[in-house]
């Protein structure tokens, strides 16, 4: 059971959806739980605060505050520009994904943890790692439950139209490549999952574009190709679109002894071997993606008290490094 942090005083930055649904599992965690909300002046978000909370327009009037903890929401473009300071004060942090949406920004934070010796705790939102579902198909794999696995494939797309219900998503972060947006980045969980199943990986090849009547700039589909880094590792491909009129996130994974299957939307975990087909995890309770979010606030609160973080800030730049450089070979 999680230790209830007296007193704690949480800071979230940034308040758009996931902004929103931080806030409300901030508080269903800790209760008693302080919160001030850091907006840039004049956002229409600030009339959307919970009950209670305390709103500041700068970082620097953030951290005079002496926050706990720090939750980092704002658009990927931006995120580096609170992180750094944060840290620097000594104060642990949450970063939404992806950590970073820029080679440059990437590079910085490389330099500014090399220069540091030691950090306060930093987890990064990759959230997906902690449903049941998923996190079976781990233990499997890792127990050689396929055999050698030879190669895998994840698939996630919608309409992009359709994501945010009441918004017009010509103007949302995601239509624009200079604020982060583009499958590659905005899909990053799949790069992720693919890294935390399979091992490291290193890129092959990569196509994207704007392919779709979509009216944004960023690419609205992509197909990335990558490899495991250990010796014969699997080939894996990576496809992502804002185009599926049905919402799809699914992952295949071949082995010599089985095949694992695992369909979000059907929300089930099977394989199939030379036996048949094994049905491992099926229903909401193994694919709930509400719940991955608070189980990733209560990992992010125990690793404030010396537990290790379910991705710490190198495993969530790696995973953001490895986007940016399939973005730049698709797009160059």
């Amino acid at each position: 059971m999680l230790e209830t942090l007296t007193g704690m005083h949480a800071l979230i930055v940034g308040f758009g959806s996931i902004g929103k649904r931080h806030a409300n599992n901030v508080r269903k965690l800790q209760p008693d739980a302080g919160v001030t909300v850091l907006l840039p002046p004049g956002s229409r978000s600030a009339a959307l605060l919970p009950a209670g909370a305390a709103l500041v327009n700068g970082v620097e009037e953030a951290i005079r505050r002496e926050p706990d903890c720090a939750l980092i929401c704002s658009p990927s473009f931006s995120r580096l520009e609170y992180l750094l300071p944060l840290l620097s004060a000594g104060i642990p942090c949450y970063v939404e994904k992806p950590l970073v949406a820029s080679k440059g920004d990437a590079a910085a934070l490389r330099a500014y943890v090399k220069a540091r010796e030691g950090m306060p705790a930093t987890v990064v939102g990759c959230n997906l790692r902690l449903l049941p579902s998923l996190q079976q198909a781990r233990e499997l794999i890792a127990s050689g439950g396929l055999g050698k696995v030879v190669r895998a494939s994840l698939s996630a797309g919608q309409w992009l139209e359709d994501w945010r219900p009441g918004t017009d998503y010509r103007g949302s972060y995601s239509a624009r490549p200079d604020r982060g947006g583009g499958v590659i980045l905005d899909l990053i969980h799949e790069i992720d999952v693919a890294r935390w199943l399979l091992g490291d990986l290193q890129l092959v090849a990569a196509a994207a574009g704007r392919l779709s009547r979509l009216e944004i700039s960023a690419e609205d589909t992509a197909c990335l190709l990558l490899r495991g880094t250990a010796s014969m590792g699997p080939l894996v491909s990576i496809n992502l679109d804002y185009v599926s009129r049905r919402r799809v996130r699914r992952y295949e994974v071949v082995g010599e002894e089985g095949t694992l299957i695992w369909d979000l939307d059907r929300q089930v975990l099977e394989c199939l071997d030379a036996q048949g087909v094994h049905v491992l995890a099926r229903g909401a309770a193994a694919f709930d993606t509400a719940q991955s979010y608070v189980l990733a606030l209560e990992s992010f609160f125990r690793s404030m008290q010396g537990a290790k973080p379910f991705c710490d800030l190198e495993d969530g730049l790696r995973a953001a490094e490895l986007a940016l450089e399939a973005r730049d070979r698709a797009l160059q």
